[in-house]
């Protein structure tokens, strides 16, 4: 990548002579350049796909570098004509589609899965104005819009379009696209995100309050739009629905291209539900399948060894659950697959705590997802056998087999490379640089844990990086740190459940 040519061409100047806004629009431009030519990954028979509300990806221009390739040459091209590539990053707009682990362990994933070069992609929502962008006026919060999607971005119109229909409305759901690369592999995988060709973001008036009723118009400005009322709580069910439905289109359609006869959907497709805002997507692709002229029995039976679940608390309120009325309202074709779904559980099970719809007509998101999924996984091993001993035990005590643990891992390239270069450059100088491709290959740091050069050498390091944050809040707020003091942070939107708890 040589720098100069590229803004040369653009802007007729040197990278020098450019504003950090464009160097930004450069290379971003090359970035994706770079990520389009190279080949998804093997086209094998079975794909990934990861369904989320949230992937919460973070700012891409770097982690792109990285994955490409390029990250030295382009910070020491920088460097040489006086620019910096974190001040670059500033300009750089944060894609606010997550909020908190859960996003992150999706976009963890995807990072992963394209670096190990598998086959697999992202479904999700293309939210206009993430969850909100906190501003804190004399120590007070106020949530305003977070307007990330610019005219030149990381996402890609596609031609893609699927209609979603609710008891109320249709609506056309466009799909759009961010690439995401492998590192220094040859592989290019998809984050899918669908929109709405109505939404209006002028809905938005004061703060983050809206027209919560308008859902031809809405249902893409926030994630988690606030469920302290009824038109709140039904708004989450039309989102979800619009992620699963177009979600489950683009699936079988991509299936059936392949050769699959949908009653081998296993053969083809691996879905794996994160938390249960998903869960739609097993009555809608039983839905789908029988439209399609598959038998019902053999839609649930391919559905169900197709799907896998992903479990992210053991606390029992966070686990979805809508009044049997809300699904009736927003997506009345789908009760009487959950219906037939749940009737197959009370004839098989006594146990009045593994029905789907209770007492109450109350329809039990996570229950759906663990009958009906083959795969059910916690992200912890304490959290998981919590689950198996505790919290979901009547369900363990029926499907042992199902239960399993993941645990949360990190893009360490992100958060290793990326932002601790001297620390990097530490370890690579004991070990070399086979870490960078290998997280495992870190297990040769044990050699040093009792070298004391090596570990005053690491201690300087620490100090050095909070006397960076020192520095930078002394510059940008005007507060004073010792650094040989402890620190102790969290950095955090403080949503509504967080502000309860202060």
């Amino acid at each position: 990548m040589n720098l100069n040519e590229l803004t040369q061409a653009k802007y007729q100047k040197t990278a020098g002579d450019c504003t950090d806004a464009e160097l930004y629009l450069v290379l971003l431009e090359e970035t994706q350049r770079l990520a389009a030519a190279r080949k998804p990954a093997a086209k094998t028979k079975k794909k990934l796909y990861y369904v989320s509300a949230e992937f919460l990806v973070g700012k891409l221009l770097s982690n792109n570098l990285i994955n490409l390739g390029v990250y030295e040459e382009v910070k020491q091209q920088l460097s040489a004509c006086g620019k910096s590539l974190s001040a670059i990053e500033e300009v750089e707009p944060e894609p606010s589609l997550g909020n908190g682990g859960l996003g992150r362990l999706a976009a963890c994933f995807l990072d992963s899965i394209a670096a190990l070069g598998l086959n697999g992609d992202g479904i999700g929502l293309n939210y206009h104005f993430g969850l909100f962008h906190q501003v804190l006026q004399k120590n007070v919060q106020t949530a305003q819009p977070d307007p990330w999607i610019t005219d030149q971005s990381w996402l890609k119109k596609t031609d893609t379009v699927y209609t979603v229909s609710f008891g109320t409305c249709s609506v056309q759901a466009r799909m759009y696209d961010i690439l995401v690369p492998g590192y220094e592999n040859d592989t290019t995988n998809t984050l899918h995100l669908f929109d709405i060709e109505t939404v209006d973001e002028t809905l938005v008036k004061d703060g983050i309050d809206f027209d919560k009723t308008a859902v031809e118009k809405n249902l893409t400005l926030f994630l988690y739009p606030d469920d302290s009322d009824e038109n709140g709580r039904l708004l989450r069910v039309y989102q979800e629905y619009l992620m699963v439905s177009a979600g489950a289109q683009l699936i079988l359609d991509e299936c059936t291209a392949k050769g699959c006869q949908l009653t081998d959907l296993a053969d083809y497709a691996a879905i794996q539900i994160n938390d249960t805002h998903p869960t739609m997507i097993i009555p809608e692709l039983i839905r789908l399948m029988t439209a399609r002229g598959v038998a019902l029995d053999d839609a649930i039976a391919a559905v169900s060894k197709t799907c896998a679940y992903t479990n992210h608390t053991i606390l029992a309120e966070a686990l979805e659950k809508w009044p049997i009325s809300y699904l009736q309202k927003a997506v009345p074709q789908l009760i009487p697959i959950l219906e037939i779904l749940d009737d197959k559980v009370r004839r098989k099970y006594e146990n009045p705590k593994t029905v789907i719809i209770d007492h109450n007509d109350t329809v039990h998101m996570a229950h759906l997802d663990i009958h009906y999924s083959h795969s059910v996984n916690g992200v912890a091993s304490l959290h998981t056998e919590i689950l198996k001993e505790v919290e979901l035990h009547h369900f363990y005590e029926i499907y042992p087999e199902k239960f399993n643990n993941k645990t949360n891992g990190i893009t360490f390239r992100r958060w290793l490379l990326h932002c601790n270069p001297r620390l990097t450059d530490l370890i690579a100088s004991r070990i070399g640089n086979g870490f960078r491709k290998d997280p495992m290959e870190l297990e040769k740091l044990l050699d040093y844990q009792k070298d004391p050069a090596f570990l005053k050498e690491l201690l300087a390091v620490k100090h050095a990086c909070k006397q960076d944050l020192a520095d930078y809040l002394q510059e940008t707020q005007q507060i004073t740190l010792n650094p040989d003091a402890i620190f102790d942070i969290q950095i955090k939107r403080l949503h509504e459940y967080k502000r309860q708890q202060l």
